[in-house]
């Protein structure tokens, strides 16, 4: 069952219903979020807080983007080398 919790984004309040095992991580992106709407309000001084939060989102999309190429690449590593296995191993049984 859920349980309910607040956080804060940009000085707002948000509640939600999570699952207790998701709290600390909803809490620690909660808090990245805010941390980095703080260092682009130094950057971006005079820049309404919605345009920072738009920044900030495709920051992270980007972020998203890296990481799953990356993980679709090493995926593609593994999926090769298993197949490699697969036929050395059959190869192998084959000459038996």
């Amino acid at each position: 069952m859920g349980q309910n919790i607040t956080i804060k984004i940009a000085g707002k309040e948000f509640p939600l219903t999570v699952q207790p095992e998701e709290e600390e991580t909803i809490r620690k992106a909660a808090a990245e979020v805010n941390g980095k709407i703080e260092a682009l309000k130094f950057d971006y001084r005079g820049v309404d807080e919605d345009e920072i939060l738009r920044i900030v989102m495709m920051m992270d999309a980007v972020q998203l983007l890296d990481t799953e190429s990356v993980r679709n690449e090493q995926m593609s590593d593994l999926v090769g080398r298993l197949e490699e296995l697969d036929t050395g191993l059959g190869e192998y049984l084959h000459s038996r």
